[in-house]
């Protein structure tokens, strides 16, 4: 099999959420570092589908006492969840006319994969790795191991694109092609890669 190309959805092909506007606009009645602390303290179970977007946006508004509905909170969410890197999409449509295989790996919630197939054609994915259908995060070397398995390829043969280093450095620890890039610098660093 030719070399599989695997892209992060957050800050490489969409830009990050703006959990600083969404803490603000749901009139929460607690300082912001508190929100953001329990925020990152529930997150990974929302990512690995333990619980529903909807838990966790409610676990939210209890917990930060806003005064928005959960319904006017979610849409609120997703109206935080920013728009497409443009140059991440374009390189995907040029491996994609190349004929080349490409993944969508990514730590995300299930309210944002709904998001995100508002934003661009899914279909463009030769199959997606989404940790809430999967069960584990990036931060869990068994997603890779997932990836490696399902693509049916030596791990050499797999391109990598993510934003976090953590990530970067256990793709790398499985034998995985894995570069440090965000929305902003990927086209950059693409062409560099592959001139």
């Amino acid at each position: 099999m030719d070399n599989a190309y695997v892209f992060d959805m957050g800050s490489v092909l969409k830009r990050p959420f703006d959990i600083y506007k969404f803490y603000q606009e749901i009139s929460c009645k607690i300082n912001f570092d508190d929100f953001k602390q329990y925020w990152d303290n529930n997150l990974e179970s929302v990512e690995k589908g333990q619980i529903t977007s909807k838990q966790f946006l409610n676990m939210i508004k209890e917990y930060s006492k806003a005064s928005k509905s959960l319904d006017e909170i979610i849409e609120i969410y997703k109206d935080c969840t920013n728009t497409i890197y443009e140059d991440t999409l374009n390189i995907i449509y040029h491996l994609k006319k190349q004929n080349k295989k490409v993944y969508l790996l990514s730590d995300l919630k299930d309210l944002d994969y709904e998001c995100l197939k508002e934003k661009i054609d899914i279909n463009i994915f030769d199959k997606l790795f989404l940790s809430y259908k999967l069960g584990y995060t990036k931060r869990d070397k068994e997603i890779f191991e997932i990836l490696i398995n399902d693509l049916n390829i030596n791990s050499d043969k797999i391109y990598f694109f993510d934003d976090k280093e953590s990530n970067i450095n256990l793709a790398k620890d499985m034998g995985i092609n894995a570069y440090l890039v965000t929305g902003k610098n990927i086209k950059d660093k693409f062409q560099v890669l592959f001139k």
